[in-house]
């Protein structure tokens, strides 16, 4: 799943794979702004065929939390 979100999150940085880990934070170290948190959570729910809240969405912090939350609306 880590190579799922990986893939996905490459997507909204200007960085390269080899620096983006499990700790890595989305807004601050991965300089994503909110239209690319917000692409992100349509693309993931597409990709998950379901709808992401914002409210969850909101609580994602790093690309840890992202993978946890792409693993919990998976289990749905």
């Amino acid at each position: 799943m880590f190579d799922f979100i990986l893939d996905l999150v490459m997507k909204y940085t200007p960085l390269e794979s080899w620096e983006v880990d499990t700790e890595s934070k989305l807004r601050e170290d991965l300089k994503m702004d909110h239209s690319d948190l917000y692409l992100l959570r349509n693309e993931l729910g597409n990709m998950l065929e379901t709808e992401i809240s914002e409210e969850d969405m909101n609580q994602v912090v790093s690309v840890m939390d992202l993978l946890k939350l792409a693993e919990k609306y998976a289990k749905m």
